[in-house]
């Protein structure tokens, strides 16, 4: 490391300039701003949830900032790092064998929350005046939620084919729980929360979240608490994809979901698993909120302070003032950083590295600043990266592949900054979410879906319920398997639909022809005389023929007109 940067070759930070060049540059740079803070006017192009740190030197106390920067050198010197001592990573409860996906699923969503939104589904149809309304019970909200999860893994163009009688066309059998009236009945007055005591909007008081507020506090504690993380964390937006009209809708154009509801996520690095999670209802007042990102970081690692965990987090995030905080409540960090903000080096974003892998780094006290020259130049921040470089392979214009330097806080950031990715790639897969016309059903499907993840790592991590092969090598359990389980184990003897009654004047003495089950599937005799394929289960065993219900009183009243009228 010391000939990278001692070398004659790295004193030139700046294209065809000496180190007293720069050294000048700087001095004036910094007069500059002195001379001119009075009279700067910046542009910020984000939206309010970006109203953070962005504005540069702009704040009352720009001369102690300016005083800071100078404080940064060339000198690299090693800083103490504390072992972690959070307590050890994984699972909280240690669930037995014979535990199911089920099981794990309600350390997560607990059982209780199927009779509450039951209750609350009653009160709302009930409030809506539907004279044919029947009220829900726990069982059948749980079986709802159940098809929720058959309709994520076997997706169709419209809802009404989970219904069709042609089996060519879909294979679920959400037909055999509920009929589709019941079904559309139940997507209709879904609610999970009273809203009646929410106080009326932009008045003080009033809950953007009300809707969904006692589920998503439950989801969130219960997640909190079931996995204890490992030592690296990383903190990242979430996005709920939805394109209506809402009041705290965001639009984030370099996500894959570019519009909706906004989640501000700590996810585990090594497996994504979502400990702990804050979903962002805007700006109050019409006024946005300062200094967002240290505020949103410093919510989700107050939880964890003092344990020596290393977070990583993204340029919207990382500030020096956020990481000095952090530093002082026993927690490092490492992230890409924004070359303008308050209390870095002047000229970051001028210093000018011709070669893929060149880097120059500045340290104050327990911080560190590093540029770095990929396919552009790459800032971060850290206080937690102090060691060696490495190296990395790049692929050059002519196709080769060229070994080229790389920062310890690059390397890191790579490893570590994919939690929330992580999460997300698992929640978007087989998601339970349909489109709809109420926002909150987006989000509380969202609830569902992370509580459905993490029960899956839950029960992948459980020493009781690990898998090997018949080769006796170990075997991960796939999303897909934990779901299916999970929706039959849901869905489980429920029976939504109704029994159609028998009509029982076809049943009159001394007949003996009743229309009951026959012991399998056969053509239906009626329809087959009038050239109509049907395979009934039902029939007559004293006739010995299938007939499907319409079929059993005029195939008798031709046999028997005197006792089927």
């Amino acid at each position: 490391m010391a000939e990278i940067f001692d070398s004659s070759e790295s004193e030139s930070e700046f294209d065809g300039f000496e180190l007293r060049d720069i050294n000048a540059a700087e001095e004036r740079y910094l007069q500059q701003h002195i001379d001119a803070l009075n009279n700067i006017d910046f542009d910020i192009e984000f939206s309010d949830v970006d109203s953070d740190e962005n504005e540069g030197f702009n704040s009352d106390d720009d001369n102690v900032a300016l005083a800071e920067i100078a404080k940064w050198g060339d000198e690299l010197r090693p800083v103490q790092i504390n072992d972690f001592t959070g307590p050890r990573p994984g699972p909280t409860t240690q669930m037995d064998k014979e535990k199911t996906e089920i099981d794990f699923f309600h350390l997560i969503f607990p059982e209780r929350l199927y009779s509450e939104i039951a209750t609350q589904t009653n009160a709302y149809a009930n409030g809506r005046q539907n004279e044919n309304w029947t009220p829900t019970t726990s069982d059948e909200i749980k079986a709802y939620i159940g098809g929720q999860i058959v309709m994520g893994i076997v997706p169709v163009p419209n809802m009404d084919m989970y219904w069709y009688k042609d089996k060519l066309f879909h294979s679920s059998s959400l037909e055999e729980k509920f009929s589709r009236n019941r079904y559309e009945e139940l997507q209709r007055y879904l609610h999970v929360a009273n809203t009646t005591q929410n106080s009326p909007r932009l008045q003080p008081g009033h809950d953007k979240l009300a809707h969904v507020r006692p589920i998503l506090e439950i989801v969130r504690d219960k997640s909190f608490q079931e996995y204890k993380p490992h030592m690296e964390v990383s903190i990242d937006e979430a996005m709920i994809g939805f394109n209506g009209r809402l009041g705290f809708k965001q639009y984030v154009p370099l996500k894959p979901t570019k519009r909706g509801i906004k989640v501000w996520v700590r996810a585990d690095p090594s497996n994504g698993y979502i400990n702990d999670f804050q979903v962002y209802t805007g700006k109050t007042a019409n006024n946005p909120e300062q200094n967002l990102g240290k505020r949103v970081v410093l919510d989700l690692m107050t939880p964890v302070f003092g344990l020596g965990h290393h977070l990583y987090c993204d340029s919207f995030f990382t500030s020096p003032d956020l990481f000095t905080s952090l530093w002082d409540h026993g927690t490092y960090a490492c992230g890409t950083v924004r070359a303008n903000r308050k209390g870095l080096p002047a000229g970051l974003d001028r210093i000018k590295l011709k070669e893929q892998g060149q880097f120059v780094v500045k340290q104050k006290n327990y911080m560190r600043v590093t540029v770095w020259r990929d396919k552009k130049n790459i800032n971060l921040l850290s206080t937690n990266c102090f060691g060696e470089p490495d190296k990395v392979n790049r692929k050059q214009k002519d196709g080769t592949i060229k070994e080229v330097p790389c920062p310890l806080s690059v390397k890191h950031y790579n490893m570590f900054m994919n939690g929330v990715d992580h999460a997300d790639q698992l929640r978007s897969t087989y998601n339970i979410s349909r489109k709809c016309l109420k926002w909150w059903k987006y989000l509380f499907n969202f609830l569902v879906d992370i509580s459905i993840v993490n029960a899956y790592l839950l029960m992948r991590e459980s020493v009781n319920h690990q898998i090997v092969t018949k080769k006796n090598r170990p075997r991960q359990m796939t999303q897909l398997e934990f779901r299916m389980k999970l929706a039959h184990q849901m869905l489980g003897q429920f029976h939504g639909k109704r029994k159609r009654s028998v009509d029982p004047r076809p049943v009159l003495q001394p007949s003996n022809h009743w229309i009951e089950n026959m012991p399998k599937k056969k053509t239906c005799k009626l329809c087959s005389q009038n050239k109509i394929r049907k395979e009934p289960k039902t029939g007559c065993a004293q006739c010995n023929v299938n007939l499907c219900i319409e079929c059993f009183r005029p195939y008798h009243r031709k046999l028997f007109p005197q006792l089927f009228v």
